[in-house]
């Protein structure tokens, strides 16, 4: 039966639950809903206030055309009844600073406003269903803050903080927005909301690091959550199962994405943003910090005719960068280059950039069968993580093509076994990949408040052994000499008290030369293949590459050893 002048609710006496009419999941939802209509009920009694069952409640025609589904969603308020100049409110906490200027706006307007509570998720579930009932507009979830706002925001909070102080009076809108502008001005790569059974807490991950920010009461932070999730166009309603989202927002015309995460947890939804900077200027392969054989072997990448790079590393080490900045270097009018991505994190001209969408199977290895029909001189595949795509990217490289791509391992010399543990023939693989990086990233020591301090005789016996390691390995290595002085970090203003401020890249690199290649064919092991890296091409260890930064003054042996695992108390 059509919908015409009411919009019918779901019924919720309770019945029982046939497992062939609803799955397990729906049945433990709508047993979870009951428990959330009841806890209202109790509320709502104990402040002698009135209970609205939203979801069995019918809304006049007349009143849904008025409804403002994004306004409602974000005030947790959402009108139901109107007799005259009379309306009845469902709301989920009148004490709601959002919540009360909804009300106050509707009673500027002439409305005589009755509210009374109802569930959060009932109330949510209903404007989702308003919202479907509703003419279909195109709109932009994005926020614009322009620099006058910015500095106006870095006025206001001087220090994200504040926040903690200003939450109950501010709207959990402008709270996102702060949060967001503050993690781009503080540098931070992902921003973390983690609930606990009374808080939730807000932590940046900054230069590979997380640090807690501060702490939200319950029931703002669950709020922000709800307003985060609309942002990123998530169902609001559910909150038991994964989802994943983006959203946007500008800051001074500059466009930054953010790749929106929940996970559901025994308090509530952790979600985590990821922020996609696409706007950032590719940095050069010698300001990302690479030096000495890895900074040779990228460079030689434009001259090659065909053949695979892969960089390899964990999650957050940096891979991507590299491959973009590679990328811009084999940028010229001559080339065809097309990236198959997840996402797309940086926007470059004159290639031609897709973004995987696996909801409609498309996936690496779907994508790069495309991606090569596409006449390309050069592919680059954001991550080679299963057979399929390893024999695709394989063949492609040996056929003309350049081939970028990542792969999760330890270290570079683990890439081969790798491969082959993926189902590459030896045969195959010697005849496609030509370079492998392998990198970590380093924090680099603040320049505003290290201090310097003179190694003693125990520290100079300690770092002489790997110095003279590193001349004798790779007699090309600048700065090479045991260090003066080292830094130490200290923490000031301007680095958030860390220490440190920025990253650089720390690398291990090879090339399959006509000597690897015969290792390979005879199946040699990985400590031979590594013998073989180190003595003839000059490949550096992480802890090796981080002492070179260590004397070149970017950071400190407490980093390096925290990254790497260098010891030194012997």
């Amino acid at each position: 039966m059509p919908i015409s002048k009411t919009l019918l609710a779901k019924k919720t006496p309770e019945r029982a639950f046939n497992s062939a009419e609803i799955s397990a999941v729906d049945a433990l939802r709508e047993i979870n809903r009951g428990f959330a209509e009841q806890k209202t009920r109790t509320t709502a009694h104990s402040q002698k206030s009135a209970y609205v069952d939203i979801l069995s409640t019918a809304i006049n025609a007349d009143l849904l055309s008025k409804i403002d589904a994004d306004e409602a969603t974000a005030a947790l308020a959402l009108p139901f009844l109107q007799i005259g100049k009379k309306l009845r409110v469902a709301v989920v906490d009148p004490q709601n600073p959002a919540t009360k200027k909804y009300l106050a706006n509707l009673e500027n307007q002439g409305w005589q406003v009755f509210a009374g509570f109802a569930s959060r998720e009932g109330l949510l579930t209903k404007i989702e269903e308003i919202r479907a009932l509703q003419p279909r507009r195109p709109k932009e979830f994005s926020n614009t803050n322009a620099e006058s706002d910015l500095k106006n925001y870095e006025e206001e909070l001087h220090a994200l903080e504040q926040l903690a102080h200003t939450a109950d009076t501010v709207p959990a809108k402008t709270i996102l927005n702060q949060i967001l502008v503050g993690a781009i001005r503080t540098g931070a790569s992902d921003i973390h909301l983690q609930p606990e059974d009374q808080k939730i807490e807000l932590r940046f991950r900054i230069d590979g690091i997380l640090q807690k920010v501060l702490e939200f009461e319950r029931d703002k932070g669950d709020d922000i959550l709800n307003q985060l999730k609309f942002e990123a166009k998530l169902r609001l309603n559910v909150a038991d199962l994964p989802q994943d989202g983006r959203m946007s927002f500008l800051v001074s015309d500059r466009k930054i994405d953010v790749r929106v995460a929940t996970l559901p947890t025994e308090f509530g939804e952790s979600v985590v943003c990821r922020i996609l900077d696409s706007g950032r200027k590719v940095k050069t392969l010698e300001q990302l910090g690479f030096g000495n054989v890895a900074l040779a072997n990228l460079k030689s990448v434009p001259a090659m005719r065909e053949g695979m790079l892969l960089v390899t590393g964990p999650t957050g080490s940096g891979k991507t960068t590299t491959l973009y900045t590679v990328l811009a270097n084999l940028n010229d009018s001559e080339r065809k280059i097309v990236t198959l991505e997840n996402p797309i994190e940086y926007h470059l001209k004159n290639i031609v950039q897709s973004q995987i969408d696996e909801r409609v199977h498309y996936d690496f290895a779907e994508g790069l069968r495309a991606l090569l029909r596409q006449d390309p001189n050069v592919l680059m595949v954001g991550e080679i993580r299963d057979q399929e795509t390893a024999e695709t990217a394989t063949q492609a490289a040996m056929t003309g093509h350049i081939l970028l791509s990542t792969l999760h391992t330890n270290s570079a010399i683990e890439t081969i076994p790798r491969l082959l543990d993926l189902g590459i023939k030896p045969f195959v693989l010697v005849s496609s990949l030509r370079i492998v990086v392998a990198q970590r990233l380093l924090r680099r020591v603040c320049k505003k408040c290290a201090q310097r301090t003179s190694p003693d005789a125990k520290m100079i016996a300690r770092l002489t052994p790997p110095f003279e390691e590193i001349k004798r390995t790779n007699r090309a290595a600048v700065s090479s000499e045991l260090p003066e002085f080292l830094w130490e970090a200290k923490g000031c203003p301007v680095c958030g008290g860390s220490g440190y401020r920025g990253q650089i890249a720390i690398a291990e690199s090879f090339q399959v030369d006509e000597k690897m290649r015969a290792l390979i064919l005879a199946n040699a092991s990985a400590a031979e293949l590594a013998d073989y890296a180190r003595r003839n091409q000059g490949m550096l260890t992480f802890a090796e590459d981080g002492l070179l930064k260590v004397a070149a003054s970017e950071t400190t042996l407490a980093e390096v050893a925290r990254v790497t695992g260098l010891n030194l108390a012997n």
